[in-house]
C-alpha cells in the first residue's frame, strides 16, 4: 500500500509539478537520505549535536539552493535561517535541559514492549530531544524565510522606487499574512498525530493537572511551539537581509 501511495505521489508531482516538481522530489529524497545518515551516525556514537548542526546546514542548502537556485533570495533566506536557528539553539537546549524531557515518556515507559528491548543506550537523551526539536523546526523556518525573501525580491522588481524600510515592511506584512496559516499547519499536524493519544488519556481518566505536568504533553507540544516562535523570529531577519543585499538597497 505504501508503494502504491508513493507511486501516486510521484506521478502527480511529475505531471502537475513538471520540472520543478521533479527537482522538489529529488530534494525530498535527498533530505530523507541525509536524515537516515544522521540517525546512523548518532547510533554509531557520533556527537549528536554536531551531527544535528551539520545535517541541518546541509538540508538547508539542499532545500534552498538545489530547489531554488543560488540567488539573492536563497542566500538571504539561508543566512536568516542560520541566524535564527543559532539563537534558538541555545534556548531549545536550555528548555530541554531544565525540563528533563529526554527519553521515554510516561506511556512509553509503561508499555510491555519496552521490557523486550535493551534500554542501556550509550547516548545522551537530552541531546537527542534537542536534535528532534531542531530538525522538526527547520522545515517550517525554511519555508517562512524563503516566502519573505521572495516576496521582498518581487516587490523590489516591480517597485524599484521603494525605500529599504518600505521593502522590509512589505516583507513583514506578507509574513504576517502567512504566519497564521503556518501556525495552524503546525497545530493540526500535532493534533492529528496525537488524536488517538488524547482519546487514550481520556478513557484512562487522567486529570487535567496530571496531563499538563506530563512529559508526554511537553514532548508533543514543544516542537510545535518552537516552530511557531522560529517562524515569527525569522520574518524580520529575512526581510532585512534580503533588502540589504538587493542592488540599490545595500546601504
Amino acid at each position: 500500500m505504501l508503494m502504491i501511495l508513493g507511486l501516486i505521489l510521484l506521478f502527480l508531482i511529475m505531471i502537475i509539478g513538471g520540472d520543478r516538481g521533479v527537482i522538489s522530489l529529488i530534494a525530498l529524497v535527498g533530505n530523507m537520505l541525509l536524515l537516515s545518515l544522521a540517525i546512523w551516525l548518532m547510533a554509531a556514537g557520533a556527537p549528536v549535536l554536531l551531527v544535528t548542526i551539520g545535517m541541518g546546514i546541509i538540508i538547508s542548502c539542499v532545500t534552498l539552493f538545489y530547489q531554488n537556485g543560488t540567488n539573492e533570495k536563497t542566500k538571504s533566506a539561508f543566512a536568516a535561517v542560520l541566524i535564527t536557528m543559532t539563537v534558538l539553539f541555545f534556548f531549545i537546549y536550555m528548555v530541554v535541559w531544565r525540563s528533563e524531557t529526554g527519553g521515554l515518556n510516561e506511556i512509553q515507559a509503561a508499555e510491555d514492549d519496552v521490557l523486550y528491548y535493551n534500554m542501556n543506550l550509550d547516548i545522551n537523551m537530552r541531546n537527542v530531544a534537542t536534535a528532534v526539536i531542531i530538525l522538526s523546526t527547520l522545515g517550517a523556518v525554511l519555508d517562512m524565510a524563503l516566502t519573505v525573501t521572495t516576496s521582498v525580491y518581487e516587490v523590489s522588481i516591480h517597485k524599484p522606487e521603494m525605500k529599504l524600510t518600505e521593502l522590509v515592511e512589505s516583507g513583514m506584512q506578507i509574513g504576517r499574512e502567512v504566519i497564521g496559516t503556518t501556525v495552524n499547519t503546525l497545530l493540526f499536524a500535532y493534533l492529528g498525530e496525537s488524536l488517538l493519544l488524547f482519546s487514550y488519556l481520556k478513557m484512562q481518566d487522567y486529570t487535567l493537572e496530571t496531563l499538563l505536568n506530563s512529559k508526554i504533553l511537553f514532548q508533543n507540544c514543544v516542537s510545535m511551539i518552537f516552530g511557531a516562535i522560529a517562524c515569527v523570529v525569522v520574518m524580520p531577519v529575512a526581510a532585512v537581509l534580503v533588502g540589504r543585499h538587493l542592488p540599490g538597497y545595500n546601504h
